[in-house]
Formats: structure tokens, sequence, C-alpha cells
């Protein structure tokens, strides 16, 4: 929580400024008059400006409280929800969770569109791109780890037979991570192929060139 003090004329044109300097709306904050103001004698002599403290909630305690209101419409409540920043991205852990699996959904389609609505929902707020990601129970992290156990087996299929090999849709995340785990076997080479929410990761075999595919024009070397 962010505390910003200021002082002026009068409590209305305090908090007007405040709004317009900090693009904020009355539900975006909370305020306390700290001194009321005078005029002074004859409004020339001894005046003192009104002082208002501000209290502005930080990014974290908003998708907190964005999160708790979409568990609320969603049937969930008395979840516990921790939120930290993590090499640029806010991650949003919900435990205690009594329905864990209807919260996930299947194949984690409803989590996945969760966590789209919180995205935009917040993006909306701070004008500007953040990137949140919410897991219930460990279930992502379960998953990614599955995910690169089996990237590793298909690495081996692509040093053993010569041949590229295509995983199946990912999400940008997902793929991101794809690329960076190949990346660190040094002969291997990857491409994403497809588009939006179809794309797909192309492993490749040592000293494959990335050619564009004769039907596939959306085809990109590297992380995409």
């Amino acid at each position: 929580m962010k505390i910003i003090e200021k002082q002026g004329k009068s409590t209305s044109k305090i908090i007007s400024e405040f709004m317009a300097e900090n693009n904020l709306q009355l539900d975006d904050f909370k305020f306390e008059v700290v001194e009321e103001g005078s005029n002074g004698f004859l409004n020339l002599f001894g005046g003192k400006p009104t002082k208002i403290k501000f209290l502005v909630p930080d990014v974290e305690e908003k998708i907190k409280e964005f999160t708790e209101g979409l568990l609320l419409r969603s049937g969930v409540a008395n979840a516990e929800i921790t939120v930290s920043l993590v090499n640029n991205v806010y991650k949003v852990d919900i435990g205690n969770v009594q329905n864990a699996g209807f919260l996930i959904g299947k194949d984690g389609k409803f989590l996945d569109s969760f966590e789209h609505i919180l995205n935009q929902m917040i993006n909306k707020v701070e004008k500007k791109k953040l990137r949140i990601s919410v897991d219930v129970d460990g279930y992502r992290s379960r998953r990614v780890e599955a995910l690169l156990i089996k990237v590793k087996s298909i690495i081996d299929k692509v040093i053993e037979r010569g041949r590229s090999i295509t995983l199946e849709p990912l999400s940008s995340e997902n793929r991101r991570l794809v690329h960076q785990f190949v990346e660190k076997e040094s002969k291997l080479k990857t491409m994403t192929v497809g588009n939006g929410r179809f794309k797909r990761i192309v492993i490749l075999p040592p000293n494959a060139k990335k050619k564009q595919p004769r039907n596939n024009k959306s085809a990109k070397p590297g992380r995409n």
C-alpha cells in the first residue's frame, strides 16, 4: 500500500488534482483528512492548508483483490491467495481450495480462462501490459515438469533419428519454456509454426536448416 500526502486549499481540490495527476478514479484509492485547513485572520494571515493522506493499493494488492472477486463469482470462497513478482511475471498461487478440480477444469482450460480474464482486468486498470500467471495447488508446476520430461524424450528421439518432431499446440508461456529447455541441447534448434492458440514448436535435428514449410507461411524461427 502506497501512502501519499498532499496539501492544498480545500479537500475537494486536493482530491481532484490527485486523481488527475495519477489518472485514478474514486474507487482506486482511499483517503484520510489529516488536518483541516483554515483561512486565517481576514483570509490573509495565519492560514493553514488542508492536509490529506491518500492510500493507494500496489499492483500485488490489486491482483489479490481482483482474484478474490473472480473466485467468489466462481463459487470459491476462503481460498488462500499469494501474489509474488518473479522474472517480471506476477505469480498468483491459489491454495486451500476444496474443489481444486473444478477451478482447474479439463486440461486446465477453466484455469486458463480465469487467468486470461484476470490479465484483462488488471491491465485495463493499470493501463499497461503486465503478465499474470495463475496456479492452483501447484497444478501448473506439475504440468510444466511433465511437459519438460516429455520434451527431453522427444529431444533424444530427434537426435537418434535425425528427423524433426512437431509438438502439440502450447500456450505462449509453455512455448517459451520449451524453447529455453531445448537451447540447453546446443546441437538442436527450434522453430514455431501455426497461428494464435494453435502455435506449435518444431524441434529440429543437428545441422538442420529452418526452411519455410510450403503450406505454412506462419512458420517462425526461435521463441514465439
